[in-house]
């Protein structure tokens, strides 16, 4: 899993955020931070809250969210210590 750089905000931020998705055009929809280790990389509490790529600050087709998210935390994350391992279904 890779280490990227993300936007971090709440649920109300997120709902925010894919209010202003257009259908065909490009969109957030900003994932739950799931897994509990995420509340020990020293940057509080962060299980429960929702990331998206910072890479969505340097997309001019973006540009509609730069200003909702020009003050969140932009942090660099690994994706194996924020969200809980993906389980198929064995049936």
């Amino acid at each position: 899993m890779p280490v990227l750089a993300m936007i971090i905000m709440d649920a109300t931020e997120r709902t925010a955020a894919m209010a202003l998705n257009e259908i065909g055009v490009v969109g957030v929809n900003p994932r739950l931070i799931d897994n509990p280790l995420a509340n020990q990389l020293g940057y509080g509490t962060l299980l429960g809250l929702y990331v998206t790529g910072a890479q969505l600050m340097n997309d001019p087709a973006s540009e509609r969210w730069y200003e909702m998210f020009s003050d969140n935390d932009i942090r660099v994350l690994d994706s194996e210590v924020i969200f809980l391992p993906f389980v198929e279904d064995e049936e």
